[in-house]
């Protein structure tokens, strides 16, 4: 029965976690919303626990910031010398600076400039910004925007020089972040209709982000492979650019610029152009780096299919089931659960760093954590009432103190359920010409005083810690030894005192019965030693735990002498040398035990010392 139920408990622990697994899966693939919010924040520690990288060698960003602003920074005469600068006083600059930085940057062998502003409307400078672009339209890229409901491209059409399709000196600049605001992923084609999310018009125009039209291919859809914080590209000033003296020391002529691809657009938030980041807020034009340098290297960080996110969910659900039907310690599956979760982050990390794949970590956790802790409670309310079930039964049989002393060495006792030899003492009592009495006394009256009786002598078994092992009729079978055992002296001392006590409270009850006129009943004791085979013992209908053996045939013997040598009390010699010390005894005789070829010594108990 206790494998049975075993076994169904193991069951229920398994289809609990792969129940448990099934419904955070179904969390996993719909995106629910706390569930894909620290999903997508352990993605970003991963990148945080990567730590920083070194940035891509061809992607240079000129900032457009505070250290351009020119009118504090340099003399009248230095800004006469170099009227360049002198156009750098105040934003929005002239567009003829951007024709000039463009000019300047080709003439320095930059494969690409791409320009991380908006120029949709006119202003002073456009004929020539158009001219340079005209000049080298096959290296300039130009930044255009979707609005915010995505119905519209907005494009810089006014710069543009005719003859030049638009699509191909523009790329749109926007940035879409995840549900948590922070921006992941690139797109680098869509359409209007798409980010309008109306159906598209025949013949719509697929357009390219500024990044791809930068690089000159798309890259691979997902990820963008941030390589560190704020500042892992630096930027140059774009007054630096026009400074003689810091374009011939600083930028080597414009060697630093040869074959880069050379974004220019506004940093250190000057523009109100900073995006949250897996590495914290970072410029627009900065993450355009980021942005091209994933697609140049090609390694976006991959998310795995909904099939291995489930996959691995159901696997780990079983692991947390074959762990929580281990034997051992709660606290002890307690600090494996822990353990089995960071192994699984460390493993998740790993296929980070080196094998550029995203792992699922906060639906594995939740299923670590949810499986088990609710199968830890189940364990814990099901070994609780099984505990409660089996004090109710101890109870029937043994002290508080023996039941507590069983229940704290459970696996133990189990162990002698199944059968084991111990040496115990064992104590038979019954009530002399009881048959006799039945006939003489009312059914009713009689029950009621036997029931007065075994009560008393069951109380007196109980507080010497013995176990009551069965009732026959009218007889009383007690154990001292099983199922716990303090010792054969003081488990064979504890039987004769519970003797000594039944003698004395039979003792009690009969002047009581006397004075009510009631039957006096009288008893004989029968206590021997010796090793048995102590298990439940039964069918599969009925079982009891009992001890059997040739001692226990002795004992109940030795109980029927008291009538032939006129006592109420004896002792076998197995049990007087255990005890001898602590008695008070005569030699009744020497007698053979029905069922035995050997004689057997008994001695009468007369006191204990």
């Amino acid at each position: 029965m206790r494998g049975a139920t075993a076994r169904r408990r193991r069951i229920q622990i398994y289809l609990m976690c792969v129940g448990w697994a099934a419904a955070v899966a179904v969390a996993q693939v719909m995106k629910f919303g706390p569930l894909h919010r620290q999903e997508l924040g352990l993605v970003d520690a991963r990148f945080r626990l990567r730590g920083p990288r070194a940035p891509d060698p061809d992607v240079v960003v000129i900032g457009i910031d505070q250290r351009s602003l020119t009118a504090d920074r340099f003399t009248a005469e230095e800004l006469a010398a170099n009227p360049a600068l002198a156009r750098l006083k105040a934003f929005p600059y002239p567009r003829t600076v951007y024709a000039d930085l463009i000019e300047k940057l080709v003439s320095a062998g930059a494969r690409v400039v791409a320009i991380d502003l908006l120029f949709l409307s006119p202003r002073d400078g456009d004929e020539v910004l158009r001219a340079a672009i005209a000049r080298h339209a096959d290296r300039v890229v130009l930044g255009s925007n979707f609005t915010d409901d995505g119905r519209q491209l907005l494009v810089p059409a006014v710069v543009v020089p005719e003859g030049v399709p638009v699509e191909r000196v523009t790329g749109y600049v926007n940035f879409w972040p995840d549900v948590d605001g922070v921006v992941r992923r690139a797109r680098y084609r869509t359409t209007a209709a798409e980010q309008a999310k109306v159906r598209p018009r025949a013949g719509e125009p697929v357009v390219e982000s500024f990044a791809a039209r930068a690089v000159g291919k798309v890259g691979p859809v997902g990820l963008i492979d941030f390589a560190g914080p704020a500042g892992t590209y630096r930027s140059v000033a774009l007054a630096e650019v026009f400074y003689q003296k810091t374009w011939e020391r600083n930028l080597q002529n414009g060697a630093v610029f040869r074959d880069k691809i050379v974004l220019v657009g506004p940093t250190g938030n000057f523009q109100q152009d900073q995006h949250p980041t897996p590495f914290g807020p970072k410029d627009g034009v900065e993450i355009h780096a980021e942005t091209i340098a994933t697609i140049r290297q090609g390694h976006a960080p991959v998310e795995m299919p909904a099939w291995f996110e489930v996959l691995v969910l159901v696997v780990l659900s079983v692991g947390v089931g074959m762990l929580l039907n281990a034997t051992g310690h709660p606290m002890g599956k307690l600090v494996l659960l822990v353990v089995l979760g960071l192994a699984y982050g460390g493993v998740a990390h790993g296929a980070f760093v080196w094998a550029n794949q995203v792992w699922p970590v906060a639906a594995p956790w939740w299923v670590v954590a949810g499986s088990g802790v609710g199968g830890l409670t189940l364990q814990f309310v099901a070994e609780r009432l099984e505990r409660l079930r089996i004090r109710r039964t101890l109870d029937r049989y043994v002290s508080r103190e023996v039941a507590e002393e069983i229940l704290r060495h459970s696996e133990e006792y189990e162990q002698t359920l199944g059968g084991q030899r111990r040496a115990v003492t064992i104590l038979f009592s019954d009530v002399r010409d009881f048959t006799t009495i039945s006939e003489q006394t009312d059914p009713v009256e009689l029950v009621r005083q036997l029931n007065e009786y075994l009560g008393a002598m069951v109380d007196v078994v109980m507080r010497h810690g013995g176990t009551l092992d069965k009732f026959i009729g009218d007889a009383i079978m007690a154990v001292w030894g099983a199922p716990t055992s303090h010792g054969a002296p003081e488990d064979a001392w504890r039987a004769v005192q519970t003797a000594y006590e039944m003698r004395q409270r039979l003792a009690e009850l009969q002047r009581r019965w006397e004075s009510e006129g009631r039957t006096r009943l009288r008893i004989g004791i029968g206590l021997n030693h010796g090793e048995v085979v102590v298990g439940n013992i039964g069918s599969p209908q009925r079982m009891e735990y009992t001890v059997i053996g040739d001692p226990v045939n002795v004992a109940s013997r030795v109980e029927g002498l008291n009538k032939q040598f006129g006592t109420d009390i004896l002792l076998t010699e197995a049990v007087y040398e255990l005890v001898r010390e602590r008695v008070v005894v005569e030699l009744a005789g020497t007698t053979t035990v029905k069922g035995r070829a050997q004689p057997v010594n008994v001695y009468k108990l007369i006191e204990l010392r």
